[in-house]
């Protein structure tokens, strides 16, 4: 391994000016992972002898749920029945901030959405006490291109697509569950894995059919996820058909653009009407997403590494940049620099976990970790 020369003058200057940004950045990247630990939409409707009383009956309630809600968002669901059930007494310390909006109130009753801000630091210590392990992190968003099958006949633009109108109503327009409340609150909160539909407007109706979309055309699945920001393209194929007993049944089928394994037909059934059982469909898919998302992103606090790696830069606020997205990652717990010049970074990066979830959080933020003759390179991933 080759160590880079620094004039000792410029050393020293670079150095205070790297050092006043790392400070900056050590107090702003905090703030900016706490996100996750804001619960939204808890909505409350309490009745009391007045209603001083039913607000402070609904903001306890609100809490409780807000608390209940973060811990499932976290933790993947397999360890649900595990989490810490807390009284009013415990979980009020782990509460940063609420924020009320949309308040009514009569004489006896009581109306609000309720936001809850946790501490983050609080909040993993309790999962790491009761040994929960938890994700912290947000994906690029997912593109979903719903398919719609009739007969002989593939949707995609194209109507009739009662298939796609539903996954638009859910991502687009907000569509949610109202019943039970645990559910009503889950899917209040932002998706850890975000989910894309497009518009279908003439860009994309240009950049691919319903033909390639089918046929999985590697060419314009790119462009569509290239346009859209997306990491990956999901097409989901959907057809109804009638069961021996009169009700629907939906068949759905899976692609992923980059896998090439055959897709497995699911068959869905258990309400009256198409719109419903494709409603609860959509659904259920997204929990799988979600949840696959949070398994592979899971925080292993039992293994920490220390890696070194090199960086090439093009200026100051260049590496900047980069050492502020690695520096946000929820899995990465220090970085330090060891050699400095104009063009290159020689630094360590302190991690949770093992190597192959810290490439994938990099490549989340565009950065690219490759091995090259021994030595770990780390750069801006190479637009195509």
């Amino acid at each position: 391994m080759t160590e880079t020369y620094i004039n000792p003058i410029f050393s020293r200057i670079i150095g205070m000016i790297i050092l006043i940004f790392l400070v900056l950045a050590a107090v702003t990247a905090p703030r900016a992972a706490t996100n996750l630990y804001v619960v939204r939409g808890i909505s409350v409707d309490e009745t009391a002898a007045s209603a001083s009383q039913a607000r402070t009956v609904a903001v306890r309630n609100g809490q409780a749920r807000a608390f209940r809600t973060l811990l499932r968002r976290l933790v993947p669901a397999p360890y649900h029945n595990s989490l810490p059930v807390l009284d009013e007494d415990a979980i009020a310390p782990l509460v940063a901030s609420f924020q009320v909006a949309n308040e009514r109130s009569s004489d006896t009753r009581y109306l609000a959405d309720l936001t809850f801000e946790f501490k983050r630091g609080d909040i993993r210590r309790l999962l790491r006490a009761n040994m929960l392990p938890f994700s912290e992190s947000v994906g690029r968003p997912l593109l979903i291109l719903p398919v719609y099958q009739e007969g002989n006949r593939s949707f995609l633009w194209e109507e009739p697509n009662p298939w796609r109108t539903v996954w638009v109503d859910i991502i687009d327009f907000g569509v949610r569950p109202q019943e039970p409340e645990d559910l009503r609150d889950d899917w209040a909160q932002l998706l850890l894995q975000p989910v894309i539909v497009p518009a279908g407007d003439l860009q994309d109706m240009k950049s691919i059919n319903v033909s390639q979309a089918v046929n999985l055309d590697d060419v314009a699945l790119k462009k569509l996820a290239a346009d859209y920001g997306a990491e990956d393209v999901l097409v989901i194929t959907a057809s109804v058909r009638t069961g021996i007993d009169g009700l629907p049944l939906l068949d759905v089928r899976e692609h992923h653009a980059r896998e090439l394994a055959p897709a497995v037909i699911e068959t869905y059934k258990g309400s009256d009407d198409a719109e419903t059982l494709m409603q609860s469909v959509v659904f259920e898919l997204l929990t799988r997403i979600q949840e696959n998302w949070k398994r592979k992103n899971v925080l292993d606090f039992s293994v920490e590494n220390t890696l070194a790696v090199t960086t090439e830069i093009s200026s100051l606020q260049d590496w900047l940049d980069i050492q502020k997205k690695v520096a946000g990652l929820s899995a990465v717990s220090a970085t330090r620099i060891k050699d400095l010049s104009v063009t290159q970074v020689y630094w360590y990066i302190t991690f949770l976990g093992g190597m192959d979830q810290l490439v994938a959080s990099l490549a989340q933020q565009d950065l690219d970790l490759v091995e090259q003759g021994g030595y770990w390179m780390l750069d801006r991933k190479k637009k195509p």
